[in-house]
């Protein structure tokens, strides 16, 4: 912050010095009031003193049309970011530092999907390649029509603006975290067209996972069987003797969590299962920038025992779940086919008509860190560290999917391995959820699906 305020002091200086330092088109860069937003982020000539290229200067709400690319002048934002206005293209958010100035403190975004401000994309060139309407930049996240890559160029005069955007990788490399709130022990995280809700009551579980409106996640239901998110140790034979394995310890899985606030977190802290002496903490933070959900689990015993960590997401219906192929192929379990084409093990849930009525599950080993299920448009997709097939829980795989009524399980397991007295053992998962595109064809052992899926876990 220092290096950008020096900067607007600086130009500001300079300005009073020499009445050659001048506004563009939008409005004074010190005092304008309001200068109309440019649509295509152009470069004017160069300068000694102006913003830089793509970006606009706003003093009080002001905002240049081209902005100047200069020796000294600063990047997108301009001498008074605070109050610059984005593109309606989102391309006057690629701008990053001028060519030896500093980046703006921060334009509104813009109202097709840019970043909400802050340093861009770009690296030290004045602009990288950003999406345009269809993608976004900063807080923007990934839009359906693209997302920008994992940065901009390093170096340019002139960061070029997409009006269509590319499939991109992780949506934006500007960090943006959300703030959670709370009501009624229900925890939300709400960024772009993404809301999150954890019921504190209930396990801490994620209860809302919606995009655009459509929850990603089996909403709450009398069942506590068949709905939400929750967590879990794996293998199920060690929970309460003489229960069959099932149900899951009420303490671990749909008991009431202690749950707070701390920065951009939303941390819950369960009660002891008397029995396994195992007790659960969860911490949930987002990324509005990248559009990653992170989910950090907290193993807590009293008693030695041996375990996995085991996360439990029931989704609806109708979709199909994939993932790239690891070392050991795939228990079927109640599917007749499970279809492995271009590296990768399909499980197709399109016509809802498999069944499990004895409980079994088709599971494996993964690769590559990442499982994906595509449903009604949409992609969920859950990132993690890879586990060996040989670290893998006993009669249990690293991903596995189980066939409920009205619901699928999508589940990611760690490692197994030994968790003393008194210790704990710390894993963790990233979510994210965007739209498949028109471009991609959603279909068992298509490339362009897979694809895309690998694209947004980079």
């Amino acid at each position: 912050m220092s290096r950008q305020l020096w900067g607007i002091l600086s130009l500001a200086g300079a300005c009073l010095l020499v009445f050659g330092c001048s506004s563009n088109n939008g409005g004074n860069a010190q005092t304008g009031t309001g200068g109309a937003p440019q649509t295509g982020g152009s470069t004017s000539p160069s300068g000694s003193g102006g913003a830089g290229s793509g970006g606009q200067s706003g003093g009080s709400g002001g905002a240049m049309t081209g902005g100047r690319s200069g020796s000294g002048g600063m990047g997108r934002g301009g001498s008074a970011g605070s109050g610059g206005v984005s593109a309606s293209g989102g391309g006057v958010q690629s701008g990053g530092m001028g060519a030896g100035g500093m980046t703006g403190v921060g334009g509104s975004g813009a109202s097709d999907g840019g970043g909400s401000g802050g340093s861009s994309a770009g690296g030290a060139g004045s602009g990288g390649t950003v999406a345009g309407q269809g993608g976004s930049v900063g807080s923007g996240g990934a839009n359906a029509g693209g997302s920008t890559g994992g940065g901009g160029s390093a170096a340019g005069s002139g960061g070029s603006v997409r009006t269509g955007g590319t499939s991109g990788g992780s949506g934006g490399s500007n960090s943006d975290p959300v703030t959670p709130t709370s009501a009624s022990n229900k925890y939300k995280f709400s960024f772009g067209d993404v809301v999150m809700e954890i019921d504190a009551t209930v396990g801490a579980r994620v209860t809302t996972l919606t995009l655009g409106g459509t929850n990603l996640i089996m909403p709450l239901v009398t069942d506590l069987t068949a709905c939400s998110s929750t967590f879990w140790t794996s293998p199920r034979a060690d929970w309460t003797p003489g229960t069959n394995d099932w149900p899951p310890p009420v303490a671990i899985d749909n008991g009431p969590y202690d749950g707070s606030i701390s920065g951009t977190h939303a941390l819950f802290k369960g009660a002891k299962d008397p029995t396994m002496g195992v007790s659960m903490d969860k911490d949930f933070s987002a990324d509005a920038g990248t559009g990653w959900i992170s989910i950090t689990y907290t193993i807590n015993t009293t008693n030695a025992i041996q375990a996995a960590p085991w996360e439990v997401t029931r989704v609806p219906r109708g979709g199909i779940a994939f993932f790239p192929s690891g070392a050991q192929a795939m228990t079927k379990g109640p599917w007749k086919t499970v279809m492995q084409a271009n590296g990768i093990t399909w499980v197709d849930d399109t016509a809802k008509t498999t069944t499990s009525p004895d409980g079994s599950k088709a599971y494996g080993d993964g690769t590559g860190g990442w499982f994906a299920y595509a449903v009604g448009g949409n992609l969920f997709l859950k990132k993690f560290t890879d586990t060996p097939a040989n670290q893998q829980a006993p009669n249990d795989g690293e991903v596995s999917v189980y066939s409920g009524s009205g619901f699928l399980e999508f589940e990611v397991q760690g490692p197994y391995g030994s968790i003393a007295a008194g210790s704990k053992l710390t894993w963790g998962t990233q979510w994210r959820v965007v739209k498949i595109p028109s471009t991609v064809t959603v279909a068992v052992g298509n490339a362009s699906l897979s694809d895309f899926a690998a694209a947004q876990a980079m």
